[in-house]
């Protein structure tokens, strides 16, 4: 019998299905996130703490930068969970599994309106002294490289489901879930029938991703607006908000970058060419049948890995500075290091 040498597998093929799964996304994310942290001024000087010098700012944002560890967590977390159930624990045939686009969205959501609620309440102390400021907005402390990227993003998830979207067609269900192929030149011959990201699995994601839209600017905003709690605490006050800002938009950019490759996955398997071969038709060669969009969704199934591991890489680092050892230092210092912090996409 022949043997087949893995030298003789095709490298393409041997990638492709190397990154099928997310769970390699995943754990080339950990090591990415763990060099970052190694070669990073806190890593080379063996200090991973964040430093505020004040108690008062320490406590007034240390439960929401938890709030953000926790989100980001639980958003990796029930992400993998999810897809090992849904894999190889349930039965999913004939189930229209909406929930495994739309869960990172939903809970980068709820972790973000947990975090508005503690900025709204605990974290909107009246100042001790009055402070005067200029006027704040949203995108204050926001990094901008990562609300630009935010929104991008957000943009691309919201294109390609309307798009798939108006692509899908009903099954005798009346569940937009089918991508409709025909064969070429052969009306008599019925058309292939495909599972897609069509409007069943849509919706679901469009109503998760304006609720995570919402909760993200309304914590950008409330975190700019709300009051100092006196004059000296300022710089380290703004520090502490660039940090908060900064989480929460990686937290939601992760969460859509999860659900953006999800959906390029589904839509590359769905919309590659295929050949369809019937007995006594063809002269018994098959008939190549290919979407018009094959090119565009081959390509997107390349891209989806990669934005998988954008998407961890920013969650680990979001889950690590939340959880930090916080001890006291310079305002400078550590006014320093949250704009560095927060810069970083």
């Amino acid at each position: 019998m022949a043997q087949t040498s893995i030298l003789s597998i095709n490298p393409a093929d041997f990638v492709g299905a190397a990154f099928s799964t997310p769970l390699v996304s995943l754990a080339i994310a950990l090591v990415v996130a763990g060099l970052s942290f190694v070669m990073s001024k806190d890593g080379r000087r063996g200090d991973a703490v964040v430093e505020h010098p004040n108690a008062a700012t320490r406590s007034r944002y240390a439960p929401e930068r938890r709030t953000l560890g926790a989100t980001a967590i639980a958003v990796v977390i029930l992400f993998v969970v999810e897809g090992i159930v849904r894999g190889y624990i349930l039965n999913a045939a004939d189930v229209v599994s909406w929930w495994r686009f739309a869960l990172p969205l939903l809970c980068a959501a709820l972790g973000l309106i947990v975090l508005l609620a503690l900025v709204v309440t605990r974290g909107t102390t009246p100042p001790e002294v009055p402070v005067a400021n200029a006027r704040r907005s949203w995108m204050t402390f926001g990094p901008r490289v990562g609300i630009i990227a935010a929104c991008v993003a957000f943009a691309a998830l919201l294109t390609t489901t309307v798009s798939a979207g108006l692509a899908s067609s009903p099954d005798d269900r009346g569940r937009y879930i089918w991508l409709v192929i025909p064969v070429p030149n052969e009306a008599a011959i019925d058309p292939i029938r495909q599972w897609f990201y069509g409007w069943a699995y849509g919706v679901p994601v469009l109503v998760c991703l304006a609720l995570l839209g919402a909760a993200t600017w309304t914590v950008l905003h409330y975190n700019a607006s709300r009051p100092y709690l006196r004059p000296e605490a300022v710089i380290d006050e703004k520090s502490a908000r660039r940090e908060i800002a900064a989480g929460t938009v990686h937290v939601a950019l992760g969460g859509t970058l999860i659900a953006l490759a999800g959906a390029w996955r589904f839509i590359a398997r769905s919309g590659a060419g295929s050949q369809l071969i019937i007995n006594g038709q063809n002269g018994g060669e098959p008939y190549d049948i290919t979407w018009r969009y094959a090119e565009l969704a081959v390509a997107g199934g390349w891209i989806a890995p990669i934005l998988e591991i954008i998407a961890f890489v920013l969650l680990i680092i979001v889950a690590v500075r939340g959880f930090r050892r916080s001890k006291g230092g310079s305002s400078g210092a550590q006014d320093e290091r949250t704009k560095s912090d927060a810069s970083v996409l």
